[in-house]
């Protein structure tokens, strides 16, 4: 392919076949707007990028990045996904979380098969980051000790945690750092750690077609019968009723 011969034509192509974009400022001020948790300003972007296909000028159409139409918004989804990731990552949000957020969202791609399934996987991703940007705003501002202490737990949530690992990572001693964190955060080290992982898997069971038994394992509860009782007393159900009640309405259906 001659690059330089198609970015002519598409430049200079007859005006009712030419798609332009709209500047970036506007843009930019979407993705902001998610990185900062501001879900109205959010809901106006969504709106902005609904009616004008993905930030374009023409009717009807979106940039062509495929010439199957389904296959161009997947690629279009992928590309905004993308992007939105790494401006939460700018503003804050961890950057495993973030990525483990984009993969979750870029794989349900696979099972959409039309327009409109991944025009809802739009929303649903969109609104999912601004959430937990806003969520994580609200989050009191903790010495530099406690953030580096909880950016090591989210890395290494699957791996076994202990106090005195933790410590000797940051280079204090174990008693300094529990009275630190329970000082900052509110609640034990250990309280905290059990209540980010039966979070994890709360995701895990609406986003992931894990088993119940896989999940309980990766996050280290000692058996999948302590797991459903842990995960009963914070969400008032057991695993299987909760991935039965919210994982079909986060999942793109319909035509």
């Amino acid at each position: 392919m001659d690059i330089k011969r198609e970015l002519n034509h598409k430049l200079y192509a007859p005006h009712e076949d030419r798609i332009r974009h709209i500047k970036y400022e506007q843009e930019s001020a979407f993705y902001k707007a998610i990185a900062s948790g501001n879900l109205k300003r959010v809901e106006e972007g969504l709106k902005n990028w609904e009616n004008t296909n993905g930030f374009t000028t023409s009717e009807n159409k979106c940039g062509i990045l495929s010439k199957d139409p389904l296959q161009n918004r997947k690629y279009h989804f992928v590309i905004l996904t993308a992007l939105i990731t790494r401006f939460c990552i700018d503003s804050g949000l961890n950057q495993e979380i973030a990525y483990n957020m984009s993969d979750i969202y870029i794989l349900q791609t696979d099972s959409c098969t039309s327009i409109r399934q991944i025009e809802k996987l739009t929303r649903s991703m969109v609104i999912g980051f601004a959430e937990k940007m806003r969520e994580d705003k609200k989050k009191h501002i903790y010495s530099k000790q406690i953030i580096k202490c909880i950016d090591y737990i989210y890395d290494n949530l699957n791996q076994s945690l202990h106090v005195d690992e933790i410590a000797a990572v940051l280079n204090v001693t174990p008693s300094y750092l529990s009275r630190l964190f329970s000082k900052e955060v509110g609640v034990s080290l250990s309280s905290y750690i059990k209540n980010l992982r039966l979070e994890t898997a709360a995701q895990m069971l609406i986003y992931s077609n894990y088993e119940i038994s896989e999940i309980s394992a990766y996050l280290l509860f000692s058996s999948q019968s302590h797991f459903t009782t842990a995960f009963q007393k914070k969400y008032g159900q057991t695993p299987k009723r909760y991935r039965n009640e919210n994982a079909s309405s986060k999942m793109p259906t319909g035509n």
